[in-house]
């Protein structure tokens, strides 16, 4: 009975022993804090006004220290997961998993939405939550499926421990890490995420003597027939407009949105990369999302007014020249620029 009780107390030991090391603070810890650089985030000729950033008379250098905090490890409680590990630049700022992987391993609720040129969307999240992209900047930090730190407060008494983070905020901002100054830093990187280089917008220069037959028909039908510009507006290809809509995806949800099952108008913008779609992401290819808006919208009294009165019963080729034309919406430009990529590699 004593050799049982011995052994036992000695397995136990070692369950407490691997449960409180997989807690610790020390896992998977970038080694070394990387320099601002000297990226330009700001360039003088993207053809847009109005970006949320923190500080205009040093916005760049802000930039690149929102980078650097961007795809830090050290802002989730347990050390392993950064905003990159869920918003993946080659990924088209999302990460291609139906719900992406949290805390501990924990799944998110809903699938996660593309930054790409977030900085121009009226709302932030699938909820369509209304602000500037500050007020919610934070808000997956402190979440506790995300990436669970209890508090912005707590954040910032972490960074301020580190030596490298020390000089950095000195040098961006002349002080330690503040919850405003951490703020600031993440939308200013956020908010350079934009595209502006696509096939369809070198196109427009040329009058898209670029496009096939295919991604010509499927824009006519874009801007036409199959009615997508109603909520996915030239330019950002988003809803600038409204928080959220109801796109008839259910009858009921069980997840709301912002209410009614409204949610968030994406952007268009690389979408050919962002797959799987929707708030939970049913549909694993563009394929299926042009179906759906093709045959199988269901009518209810909270669907947009937008896309009532009846499916659009687009033609097998039709389907197919619309995904054409989406496909063109993709950046490399923007997934392949070094300014926004993970200066811990």
């Amino acid at each position: 009975m004593k050799k049982g009780f011995i052994i036992l107390s000695f397995f136990g030991l070692c369950f407490m022993f691997k449960a409180c090391t997989d807690d610790s603070s020390q896992v998977n810890q970038p080694a070394l804090t990387p320099a601002l650089g000297d990226f330009d985030y700001f360039e003088d000729d993207i053809p847009y006004s109005t970006l949320q950033i923190g500080n205009r008379n040093n916005h760049d250098k802000e930039a690149a220290l929102g980078r650097i905090l961007y795809y830090d490890t050290r802002l989730s409680y347990n050390d392993a997961l950064s905003c990159g590990s869920c918003h993946q630049q080659a990924k088209a700022f999302c990460d291609n998993e139906q719900f992406s992987q949290g805390l501990y391993s924990k799944s998110t609720d809903r699938n996660s939405i593309s930054l790409a040129n977030v900085a121009y969307h009226p709302s932030s999240f699938w909820n369509g939550m209304s602000g500037s992209l500050s007020n919610h900047i934070l808000q997956p930090v402190s979440n506790h499926i995300e990436m669970g730190m209890r508090s912005s407060e707590e954040l910032v008494e972490r960074l301020n421990k580190i030596d490298a983070y020390q000089e950095l905020f000195e040098e961006v901002y002349g002080n330690e890490a503040t919850v405003s100054n951490v703020t600031n830093s993440l939308a200013s990187f956020v908010s350079s995420l934009i595209s502006y280089d696509s096939k369809y917008d070198k196109g427009k220069e040329i009058e898209f003597a670029n496009f096939s037959l295919s991604e010509k028909r499927g824009m006519e039908l874009f801007f036409g027939k199959a009615k997508c510009q109603s909520c996915h507006r030239d330019g950002h290809f988003t809803a600038q407009w409204r928080r959220s809509t109801n796109i008839g995806l259910d009858l009921e949800y069980a997840d709301q949105g912002a209410g009614n099952g409204r949610f968030k108008v994406p952007t268009l913008r690389n979408v050919e990369l962002s797959a799987p779609y929707m708030h939970d992401g049913r549909f694993a290819s563009l394929e299926e999302v042009v179906e759906h808006y093709s045959t199988g919208i269901r009518d209810h009294e909270f669907l947009d007014w937008e896309l009532r009165g009846g499916p659009l019963d687009l033609e097998e080729e039709e389907k197919e020249d619309l995904v054409s034309f989406l496909k063109t919406l993709t950046d490399y430009t923007m997934l392949n620029d070094p300014k926004f990529s993970n200066p811990f590699h």
